[in-house]
């Protein structure tokens, strides 16, 4: 079947590009503040083929010319500008090129021949590879410079006069969507504001998301956004939108006897859903970008959801960036590493090696980079331009920052791994690792504090959660050093609390970890039903229970800057997944996996988890558990007990 191909890469940095110049605060468009890569204006497209003759049809984005080359060299066949072309038999490359400098070169071609994942692409530089494709685009009329969203049509609740100058509607949910508007005064201006709150829809300075806008028939049109309520100036005004939104197949799913968790996991679902368009985004109001380190907490999402391959693969394509790499990712030091930890926890759960040979030069080239910018004692230091982020925390970040060092020799440690997948030269990472974890080891563990500090240049041996959370996951700590770590800080109530769904993603593992997850169900009801208590209809970026009314919405000191849509809150349906369920892939794209359920304090417990070739069941309560799954290679633990999991026969096992 023919499909639309285009040089590697091309897709994703378009949309990339115009996702990142796409968000908009205060009525004004907000220009990203790292470098935005931009799409290759001429390709080359090259298929070596056989033909007994026949007609082709090209379709493309851009001018084509067309070419027959020979085993020579020489052209003995073009025409420009052709799209239907009649093919003379024999052997030779047929060449298509292309100028587009308006989205990107792309073609698609039918007939005698079609285009394919075979074909060849190069941005005449005479460095040929695989072109990029997507199933979804295989006919002619679905071009890849629009990206494949689906449309629903959605009604508002209700419509509320406010005063005798405007009307509120209130579509009942988040949502992201376009809308039309009806019964405005002809020739005149009307003012608009949208909001994931009442109150933000209804302040005319502070909602995110408004405009002054003139009517020529009393009609409007806007672009999508994302809202709940929408207030226009106008008591007369209708609106109609229509949600725009990627359809993915929801393949996972969990219920239990707690209804306040269900709850909580089917609203996690729905925001996670609302967050994965052309990537996965960081939120759908202010946070209109690609944050590569919310992206690593999405692929675990992602896992025990959709099981999305593609998203993850676009999503890592456009955080990647372009040769030269000047600048880590999003300007955030362990947002590079973050990438690299992506890499190979998207590699290990779908194990698509060929998606790694692709993205191979661009991580040799970003690695080069971290390279380059290590000082002589193997530590990591921030330079001119680099964020040294972690979390929002009161860290000391005085020189080398052990949280940065730890996630730099994992990601060192992972891009070693993937080289070893790919039977290629890694730089010397893999002794770098060992050297820096060593030196981490050395340097940062305190044996009177019996934890890790945050910096062993200032002197001033200070703690965070944060950093020794990393170092418990990331490190090769003994028994007795996580041990230590895990009464001296995670349960000492004198170091500064998490206080984001951010890093309680990370926190949330150590008590898992640490066979102290009986309160897991408590500490996920507590806080997110405290959030749907008040109203939320999709999970916030932060939430804190001792704040009051409109206080809820404010951050970064403004009235509404919370995101109230945000993709990392959703990870209550991994921590259920992994953790309840019990499923985890222990291999390369769950050749094999381990099934080890736990009720923790319910008494039942219920779901599916999607894994390659079909799903994971799973059913357990106090006395029995069932698991069926579509395919071999998994072992269910019950306490000391293992049973070997066939595929697509039932275990029942009493307890």
């Amino acid at each position: 079947m023919a499909k639309w191909i285009w040089k590697f890469g091309e897709f994703e940095i378009y949309h990339n590009m115009l996702v990142h110049s796409r968000r908009e605060a205060y009525g004004y468009r907000e220009a990203p503040v790292w470098k935005i890569y931009g799409p290759e204006p001429a390709i080359d497209f090259r298929k070596d083929v056989t033909t007994e003759g026949g007609w082709i049809h090209i379709s493309s984005c851009g001018d084509i010319s067309v070419s027959r080359v020979n085993e020579n060299g020489d052209r003995s066949y073009e025409t420009r500008g052709a799209r239907d072309i009649y093919l003379e038999p024999g052997s030779y490359t047929l060449e298509v090129r292309v100028i587009n400098h308006e989205t990107f070169p792309s073609i698609y071609i039918e007939g005698v021949i079609e285009t394919d994942e075979t074909w060849m692409a190069d941005d005449f530089t005479m460095d040929f590879k695989p072109v990029g494709t997507w199933d979804c685009f295989n006919y002619e009329e679905k071009r890849p410079d629009q990206f494949p969203f689906q449309y629903k049509n959605l009604h508002y609740l209700t419509k509320e006069k406010i005063g005798t100058e405007g009307c509120l509607f209130d579509f009942g949910t988040e949502t992201f969507a376009s809308i039309s508007i009806t019964g405005l005064i002809p020739q005149k201006s009307y003012r608009i504001q949208y909001g994931e709150s009442r109150e933000e829809a209804l302040d005319p300075e502070w909602s995110v998301i408004h405009f002054d806008r003139f009517s020529t028939d009393g009609t409007d049109k806007l672009i999508p956004y994302a809202f709940r309520y929408i207030y226009i100036s106008n008591t007369d005004a209708e609106v109609e939108a229509q949600y725009e939104y990627l359809p993915m197949e929801r393949k996972g799913n969990f219920k239990c006897d707690y209804k306040l968790l269900n709850h909580i996991w089917d609203v996690a679902a729905d925001t996670f859903h609302l967050n994965c368009r052309e990537f996965f985004l960081d939120g759908i109001k202010r946070d209109r970008w690609v944050w590569s380190a919310d992206v690593y907490q999405s692929l675990f999402v992602n896992r025990y959801l959709f099981s999305d391959k593609e998203i993850e693969q676009r999503t890592l394509i456009a955080l990647g960036g372009k040769i030269p790499f000047r600048r880590h990712i999003n300007t955030i030091m362990d947002y590079t590493f973050f990438w690299f930890m992506s890499l190979y926890e998207h590699y290990i759960t779908y194990g698509d090696l060929d998606f790694l040979k692709k993205m191979k030069p661009q991580m040799d080239e970003i690695m080069k980079f971290c390279i380059e910018r290590t000082d002589q004692d193997g530590f990591i230091r921030g330079r001119e331009g680099d964020w040294i982020f972690i979390d929002w925390a009161d860290m000391d970040k005085t020189g080398a920052l052990c949280g940065e060092q730890i996630l730099y020799a994992k990601a060192m440690k992972d891009y070693s791994r993937i080289c070893s997948f790919l039977q290629c030269e890694d730089q010397g990472c893999a002794k770098k690792t060992e050297n820096l974890q060593n030196a981490i080891l050395r340097k940062y563990w305190d044996n009177e504090k019996e934890c890790f500090i945050d910096s062993f240049e200032s002197g001033k041996r200070n703690v965070t959660r944060q950093n020794n959370i990393l170092a418990f996951l990331y490190l090769p700590c003994t028994e007795r050093q996580k041990k230590h770590i895990y009464q001296n800080v995670i349960l000492n109530e004198e170091i500064p609390a998490i206080t984001t769904p951010y890093f309680k993603f990370y926190e949330n593992q150590v008590h898992c970890l640490s066979g102290h997850s009986d309160d897991l169900e408590e500490s996920i009801s507590s806080y997110y039903g405290s959030m749907l208590n008040i109203g939320a209809t999709s999970l916030y970026e932060q939430y804190d229970p001792k704040d009051n009314g409109i206080e809820h919405y404010a951050m970064y000191g403004r009235k509404f800057e919370k995101s109230l849509c945000h993709a990392w809150s959703a990870s209550p349906v991994y921590l259920l997944g992994q953790y309840r369920l019990g499923v985890k892939n222990t291999g390369i794209a769950y050749h094999s996996f381990e099934i080890r359920p736990y009720l923790g304090k319910l008494r039942q417990i219920e779901g599916k988890v999607p894994v390659l070739g079909g799903y994971v069941y799973v059913k357990a309560d106090e006395k029995t558990v069932t698991v069926y799954s579509d395919i071999p290679g998994g072992t269910l633990y019950i306490g000391s007990n293992s049973y070997v999991v066939e595929a697509h026969k039932e275990l029942c096992i009493k307890k």
